[in-house]
């Protein structure tokens, strides 16, 4: 039988610093494993590696199903043994055979594993081997979830080559979290990674492919979807260190998820309220549900009190909460820990002061039935409270208003671009949106941060509302909140922010909108007032300076101050208090800055939450 040339070998490829066998040896270098004995390279091909491994004063061992390769190394003077790699035990034997006694020092399985029959079988003899003689293992294989692959695909394109992401004689598909989850499954544990990344790969055709053609909207659609995902669409090549140790037990994947996770951020301060949402809890007629509560810098005396707090709930409910204290960070950071943590279906934010009715989640789930997969959107009413001292000497909250209907009950996406209307504990995510897309709060942003999700999550998923109200929005009319907490321009700084990314990105509008969109222009047309974007403030902002007015006039700082404001007024000197709801908005850029600026203020930071 002839012997193949080495022009004729479909698998001859060179050793290069920037490719899987450049990457695959500086892997082995990286670590200070023994570097005496055997390398053996399963699957070793033309034994691209073999020469770098001799710098490493180890002795090559190849291993290849194909007797022209092994044949190849043997004439340039380079151990090699024909195998072919199947079952478990013939594996084992036939290595043990190979080496002799020799300590084995490390292994490659480098583009092979994607080309055996009994691959999980080769994985279980790499672990064994790995174990036994306390080798490191490098493994690399093709990247299935590559960009060009998945783009094509959705083309229905799945175009077989010679060689490469798609070679016509592989047999598995990998992508990083296959190989990770059977490695582990069987023993092995990544220690590290250095993936061969390529933006065009040898997939990269036909050039005139919509979903390939760099400048389409299709594509990059697509690339700003992907973009989160943690998809490595980016790599050609998955090439990750090994080391053996016991397998990990991994979570049965039919095991069912609650529901709804709900996400409770807490500093400790507000305990009574915290008990209330908890009540609330327990008197849902839908119990599927878990509870994270996560604490937000914690004191040691606040932290007493949640427990505590969690502590005085029923059995059955103390059951679904856990606890999950995280220290730095913004507004933002409890909300990422929470949904990171989250197992539910979907995730929904209730904040440690607000009030769900007990068809909070029933409303949810009903919404779910015809809309999986969609943001689940229920009622919320605003309810202005303020904080009160009982009779007892306790604290407690009063509601000092009825309920307002600020929010209206269909989700509008054109007038969400403009500015939010929907509080967090009206809204239910799926978890996918998370943990699958990759959408996290911005923390480079401290307001905000719910309606920059939530817009970036809708285009995503679309919405399914529901007119019942299900919850209470508390709106404190007195003492300190974010609106104190961050003057006017970090507010307007923030809500450019978030509407610069939006602008930035391709949008997916649902049916109904194009409609919505060609009326508009048709009354601007026709007579219709049209205002440059940058000759006029947002009406969210002029809705947020009032808010910011509304709460230093209600704050503990500015009613402490008011026998210093008795005796300006005395001496011929007075302070302007404006209408909030009547006042300009230079007016109101007035009172906040001289009041934020003056020195009562900064000399009462004390009564203010820092």
């Amino acid at each position: 039988m002839k012997r193949k040339s080495e022009i004729d070998y479909a698998y001859k490829f060179e050793y290069a610093f920037d490719n899987v066998y450049g990457h695959a040896f500086s892997l082995l270098k990286k670590f200070n494993f023994p570097k005496n004995g055997v390398h053996l390279d399963m699957g070793c091909g033309w034994g691209a590696i073999s020469e770098k491994i001799n710098e490493l004063g180890l002795h090559y061992v190849g291993m290849d199903a194909d007797p022209d390769a092994t044949e190849h190394l043997r004439s340039i003077g380079r151990e090699s043994h024909t195998f072919q790699f199947g079952l478990f035990k013939a594996n084992i034997e036939a290595i043990e055979t190979v080496l002799q006694g020799r300590p084995l020092a490390s292994i490659t399985v480098l583009d092979t594993l994607e080309h055996v029959l009994y691959y999980e079988e080769l994985i279980k003899t790499i672990s064994a081997l790995s174990h036994k003689y306390g080798a490191p293992v490098v493994i690399s294989v093709p990247n299935f979830a590559h960009d060009d692959v998945a783009f094509k695909l959705l083309c229905n394109r799945l175009d077989e080559t010679s060689s490469g992401l798609l070679d016509e004689t592989h047999i598995n598909l990998f992508t990083a979290e296959k190989l990770l989850h059977t490695c582990k499954k069987n023993g092995l544990h990544q220690l590290a990674e250095k993936d061969v990344l390529l933006e065009k790969s040898d997939q990269y055709f036909p050039r005139d492919l919509l979903s390939l053609a760099d400048a389409s909207s299709l594509r990059q659609l697509l690339l700003n979807l992907r973009a989160g995902m943690n998809a490595n669409g980016k790599v050609n090549q998955i090439v990750r260190l090994f080391v053996a140790s016991h397998p990990s037990v991994l979570p049965a994947p039919e095991s069912k998820r609650p529901f709804l996770t709900i996400v409770t951020r807490t500093t400790g301060d507000r305990a009574q309220e915290l008990k209330e949402v908890l009540l609330c809890l327990t008197g849902q007629e839908n119990t599927d549900f878990e509870v994270l509560i996560v604490g937000h810098n914690l004191t040691l005396d606040n932290q007493i009190k949640v427990e505590n707090v969690i502590q005085s709930t029923p059995d059955w409910i103390r059951a679904k909460i856990r606890l999950i204290r995280i220290n730095g960070g913004n507004r933002s950071a409890p909300l990422n820990a929470g949904f990171q943590e989250a197992q539910g279906e979907y995730i929904s934010i209730l904040d440690d002061d607000d009030i769900v009715f007990s068809n909070w989640i029933e409303q949810f789930y009903s919404l779910s039935k015809k809309n999986y997969g969609k943001i689940l959107k229920s009622v919320s009413v605003r309810q202005e409270f303020e904080p009160v001292q009982t009779e007892y000497g306790s604290k407690a909250s009063m509601a000092i208003s009825s309920f307002h209907r600020d929010y209206p009950a269909e989700f509008d996406y054109l007038t969400m671009l403009h500015h939010n209307q929907c509080p967090g504990l009206c809204l239910a995510f799926p978890r996918s949106v998370y943990h699958d897309f990759g959408l996290r709060f911005d923390e480079t942003i401290n307001t905000v941060e719910d309606w920059d999700f939530i817009l970036r999550a809708t285009f995503i998923c679309g919405v399914a509302s529901s007119p019942v109200v299900t919850n209470i929005y508390r709106w404190w009319a007195k003492g300190n909140s974010s609106q104190t907490l961050h003057d006017s321009q970090e507010w307007t700084e923030n809500y450019r922010h978030v509407q610069n990314k939006i602008n930035q990105s391709y949008l997916i509008l649902p049916p109904g909108n194009a409609k919505r969109i060609s009326a508009m222009v048709d009354a601007l047309s026709h007579g219709g007032p049209v205002s440059h974007p940058a000759q006029s403030e947002p009406q969210e902002m002029l809705w947020a300076k009032r808010d910011i007015a509304h709460q230093i006039l209600s704050s503990d700082s500015w009613a402490v101050t008011k026998p210093l404001r008795i005796i300006k007024k005395w001496m011929g000197e007075r302070t302007e208090v404006p209408n909030i709801f009547q006042s300009s908005e230079k007016e109101l850029d007035d009172f906040i800055h001289h009041a934020q600026n003056s020195k009562s203020w900064r000399l009462t930071r004390f009564f203010r939450k820092s």
